[in-house]
């Protein structure tokens, strides 16, 4: 989720985690939601995240070309 006013690609993003990570925690998949889905006590339901699964807004680095150093 990114702050109100604030704006992010995601090879921008990649580009922060690539170093930061090993070769393949990169996320290849990315998508940016106004809000997490949570329960009453403010836990994200990752469950509900698995659900949706990849949808027509996720970015897939793969698909748009994005490549790795390792």
């Amino acid at each position: 989720m990114l702050r109100e006013g604030y704006e992010l690609a995601a090879p921008a993003l990649l580009d922060h985690c690539a170093p930061r990570m090993p070769y393949f925690a990169v996320p290849r998949y990315v998508e940016f939601l106004r809000e997490l889905p949570t329960n009453e006590s403010g836990k994200i339901q990752k469950f509900k995240l698995r659900e949706r699964g990849v949808t027509a807004a996720t970015w897939d680095r793969e698909v748009a070309g994005y490549q790795l150093k390792r």
